[in-house]
């Protein structure tokens, strides 16, 4: 935990000291986000010298605290005896508001992650829950295996040879904070929290940005925290129900594929068990905030070098924290420069706007481009990774009313809203409309779904313009009751999907590895060296890959085929190999496998040949079902 607390006040340094106009609120805010950042980029940027080991944590440590050290306004700090009585900082009542609702979501979020991140049952089994039981194995395989292995740039655990081109950067922090004493568990939460805390809150100060008002504001906040469409009307008839709801396998109403309900809950679906997305807003939330800060006041004729440089810099450390949340910034400041372009021509401030934005443009280039071409190029090669795609992901359902049941009530009211949209709102809104136009015509991935990634960014800011809009709309009816309930009726209605989602994923917990799978892989830690390639079946819960950081010769294809990794040859090779014989020696020696992993999931799958290989290699684990053979 100190490691951490010292890249958080490395974050709030930089924020006092680089924006020390800004109010208290944001300030705090932005230096939480900048303090994950260092957490994410700094330990990396030592491993390219030092490898992902123990000096590399302790260089980028050093460097965290003496750069804080260097930021501190020495000469105003008070003496001690007066720290007792300096004021907290000044926070205005939305603020304030914005705090607290932020910190409950928050301890939700915390309780989630308690019951969802390998939670210990008393007979030594770990769980999950629903959102958690598939995408979670792939992160802690990440975290385990630059922990363990200490190789870096990282390459697949489960998939040995491959470079990981998908953002790890979040998964790395987690990794740092393992050498410091964080169990694997808890490096994954303790960051989470934070981060958590950075996107809710960051989404209300953005909002108070835009509307100024704290009550629209508030409604904003909580249509995008408890999102979903109109999924609930179909729990009212008999095909689903309460029980359904409570005790299927992702039957909720803002994930039910069979309905064409495709528009998850943000919390459940996104930040839960979405690390890169999580950390992606975290960052993606403080750019765009930045964004309509420069724009306003270079448009204006202002000059604003910090706001720029802090932009920059934040957007350029985004590609490898969250590749999506990155394009999605990259388009808004396209779209906004044009549409803030004649303002500024009117105002005689389009120098001062392009002053603004090559200077953007420049440090984001020099800081972005490395990655883009280490990773992200790399990637975008190696697999379908952009391809058209009309449509997004809705089936047999007409387009507009696919988008009417799963985008709900902001979707419908910003029909209607587009014929009121004037000046910066309308100016705002076109980036939202080309985030929605590319995300329903664009695919960036072989799963069309994860363009979701694109869609809910223009979800974030059509849901604030509409809540604006609707609060000024409303403010013209009489009598003020009847104005006050369609408020709360608009209000509720697009939170009810979302409420009942919550309520499965709060009750969800499924069994990821047994009793005896957490022993076999506490004996794998214990005994073989961190770098040894195991043959074991190519299932996601898997114990070797994703709790003892070991490497196995293959993964789940529901990871690898979405990373554009061409994995069938060796997931064939998997199967052959398990058969034992001339094929196995082979192919044994030609990958280096060190161990063959057995166990009831293997035996299910596979004609395994157990006794060639109790009959040609030593047996060094054997205990509840499990078998370990050592080959090398």
């Amino acid at each position: 935990m100190f490691a951490l607390l010292v890249y958080l006040l490395l974050g709030q340094a930089v924020a006092w000291r680089a924006l020390p106009a800004y109010r208290a609120a944001v300030k705090l805010w932005l230096g939480l986000v900048f303090g994950c950042v260092a957490l994410m980029w700094l330990p990396c940027l030592a491993a390219f010298i030092w490898g992902f080991t123990l000096p590399a944590q302790y260089a980028a440590l050093a460097a965290a605290g003496a750069i804080t050290l260097a930021l501190l306004p020495w000469k105003k700090l008070p003496a001690l005896g007066r720290i007792k009585t300096m004021a907290p900082p000044e926070l205005t009542d939305s603020d304030k508001a914005g705090l607290l609702f932020s910190v409950l979501a928050t301890a939700f979020c915390g309780y989630l992650l308690h019951t969802h991140v390998l939670m210990p049952h008393a007979d030594g089994s770990l769980w999950v829950g629903q959102s958690t039981y598939g995408d979670l194995a792939m992160h802690l395989g990440f975290v385990e295996s630059l922990y363990r292995q200490g190789t870096f740039p990282p390459e697949y655990s489960i998939f040995p040879g491959q470079q990981i081109d998908y953002p790890f950067l979040v998964d790395a922090a987690s990794a740092s904070l393992r050498f410091f004493g964080l169990s694997l568990r808890m490096s994954v939460i303790v960051p989470s929290l934070f981060m958590l805390l950075a996107v809710f809150y960051g989404f209300w100060l953005l909002a108070d940005k835009l509307i100024g008002k704290t009550v629209p504001t508030m409604a904003a906040w909580l249509l995008f925290v408890f999102n979903g469409g109109f999924g609930f009307l179909y729990f009212l008839g008999g095909k689903y129900n309460l029980t359904t709801l409570l005790s299927g396998f992702y039957v909720t109403p803002t994930n039910l594929v069979d309905e064409d309900l495709r528009w998850v809950n943000v919390v459940c679906d996104m930040l839960i068990p979405q690390r890169t997305t999580m950390a992606g807003w975290c960052v993606g939330l403080a750019a765009i905030f930045l964004l309509i800060t420069v724009l306003e006041r270079s448009s204006a004729g202002e000059r604003c070098r910090r706001e720029t440089l802090a932009l920059a810099v934040t957007a350029g450390a985004m590609p490898m924290i969250h590749t999506h949340t990155f394009l999605a910034l990259g388009v808004l400041s396209a779209v906004w420069f044009f549409a803030y372009l004649g303002k500024a021509r009117r105002a005689g401030a389009a120098r001062t706007l392009v002053e603004s934005y090559v200077l953007y443009g420049a440090v984001c280039l020099i800081l972005a481009f490395p990655q883009l071409l280490r990773w992200t190029f790399d990637a975008a090669g190696t697999g379908r990774l952009i391809w058209f795609n009309p449509g997004w992901v809705h089936g047999d359902t007409p387009w507009l009313f696919f988008w009417i049941i799963n985008g709900g009530v902001v979707f419908c009211a910003m029909l209607p809203m587009l014929a009121f949209l004037r000046g910066d709102r309308l100016r705002l809104f076109l980036g939202a409309a080309a985030l929605f136009a590319l995300g329903n015509l664009v695919a960036f991935q072989p799963n069309p779904y994860d363009d979701n990634k694109l869609l809910y960014i223009w979800y974030m800011i059509a849901d604030i313009l509409v809540c604006g809009w609707l609060w000024e709309a409303l403010g013209r009816v009489r009598p003020r009751a009847l104005a006050r309930t369609a408020a709360a009726v608009f209000v509720v209605l697009g939170m009810i999907s979302g409420t009942m989602t919550m309520l499965r994923e709060a009750v969800s917990e499924y069994q990821l590895f047994s009793y005896d799978q957490v022993a076999a892989a506490q004996k794998i830690i214990a005994d073989t060296p961190a770098d040894s390639l195991f043959l074991t079946s190519t299932d996601h819960t898997n114990p070797v890959s994703v709790l003892t950081g070991r490497n196995i010769l293959c993964g789940p294809g529901m990871f690898l085929y979405y990373h554009g990794v061409d994995y069938g040859e060796r997931e064939i090779q998997v199967s052959e190999m398990y058969k034992g014989g001339e094929v196995f020696e082979i192919l044994a020696d030609k990958y280096g496998v060190d161990y063959v992993y057995i166990s009831p999931s293997e035996l299910s799958k596979y004609a395994v040949d157990r006794d060639y290989f109790a009959d040609n290699y030593p047996l060094v684990y054997d205990q509840g079902g499990i078998s370990i053979f050592q080959i090398s």
